[in-house]
């Protein structure tokens, strides 16, 4: 088996767009200004603009590694999301425009075949559709069918998912977003990242993927059960040859809404020592974007000089710090609609 790693990253996010965090809901003839993390200045991401997006990121990668654009026939691209043409759709209908005959993520995938030359796959599992897809790209590298992979995460804003969650009144009502230290709700968000995986590390950031296991919970259809939990996490460590105790920190889930009462409670038990990473506060809960935005943004974590962590004591008092993250093994996961959960670890080797 080939080792795998992460090499570079592109991201586009709410932290960096520094946009008006609001959206207007409007539902049975009432408005409501709901938090949002915003990426994009358009409203509404039509085809042409979304593909842009893709192809800016993919092109900073290639430019990152001094890779060509017509030498990537052994490079799979590998596409996670949620929203697929939604937002294209609906901006269709509000300009009064045809709706179009396909909307789903192969449409996309082909303009990036047709630009790129090489295999592009897709994948919608829910909340977990960009990190199934990280986990695919890494069992291609470990096999030994290519060297090196793209995996790419996007969410862009679409009524129909926000109305939704709304409507299940799951959405938070205002700001600041704190899963864990105050779970009232999730604060959707969009944005982009692009993550490459390869079986050489980067000679100046080494970051290797230990391990990667998969679990299918069939308890709940939009909650995940703490044995399912304990399942995959157990299996995880189990896998990278790793005790508890051995991990530098976590980056969680936490979403702000039920789960993460479950969520707190075996990372107490579990994990009370080591600190927990969370990613949402600064990015939104970017759904099937999550998996490759969420390790985008621990891959500048790793680098800064500080990086704020929680941490859940025996007691279960949250206490928060500020401190720089040591190189050692985190523990990564996602969990999703549909039980399709999935966990990795990360080797932070740090910079040389």
């Amino acid at each position: 088996m080939q080792k795998v790693y992460i090499t570079a990253v592109s991201q586009q996010n709410a932290q960096t767009a520094k946009l008006n965090p609001w959206q207007q809901s409007s539902m049975l003839g009432q408005t409501q200004d709901l938090p949002y993390f915003r990426a994009f200045e358009q409203p509404l991401l039509n085809f042409d603009q979304l593909c842009t997006y893709l192809e800016q990121h993919i092109d900073n990668l290639l430019i990152q590694w001094g890779w060509r654009a017509d030498r990537l026939h052994n490079t799979p691209i590998l596409l996670g999301s949620t929203a697929y043409l939604m937002s294209d759709c609906e901006f269709r209908w509000q300009n009064n425009q045809p709706l179009p005959q396909e909307y789903s993520l192969v449409v996309i995938a082909e303009r990036l075949k047709a630009r790129y030359q090489t295999q592009v796959f897709s994948f919608a599992t829910s909340c977990t559709s960009s990190a199934q897809a990280m986990g695919y790209a890494y069992q291609m590298i470990a096999q030994g069918q290519c060297e090196r992979a793209l995996v790419i995460g996007f969410e862009m804003f679409n009524r129909l998912t926000f109305e939704h969650f709304n409507a299940m009144h799951l959405l938070a009502a205002d700001l600041p977003y704190q899963p864990f230290v105050q779970s009232n709700g999730i604060i959707l968000g969009e944005g982009i990242a692009c993550v490459a995986l390869e079986n050489q590390p980067n000679p100046e950031k080494k970051l290797e993927i230990s391990a990667i296991t998969t679990i299918t919970d069939h308890h709940n259809l939009t909650n995940s059960s703490a044995d399912a939990f304990a399942q995959l996490i157990g299996n995880c460590l189990h896998k990278a040859g790793l005790q508890a105790h051995q991990l530098a920190g976590i980056k969680v889930h936490a979403v702000g809404g039920n789960s993460d009462e479950m969520e707190m409670a075996f990372l107490q038990q579990q994990f009370s020592t080591i600190p927990c990473l969370l990613a949402k506060p600064y990015l939104g809960h970017s759904l099937g974007a999550s998996g490759a935005m969420e390790t985008a943004w621990l891959w500048q974590q790793l680098q800064q000089e500080n990086a704020d962590c929680l941490f859940i004591t025996p007691q279960g008092v949250i206490e928060k710090q500020v401190k720089p993250l040591p190189t050692g093994y985190y523990l990564n996961y996602f969990l999703g609609f549909g039980g399709g959960n999935i966990a990795w670890i990360l080797h932070w080797q740090g910079k040389v």
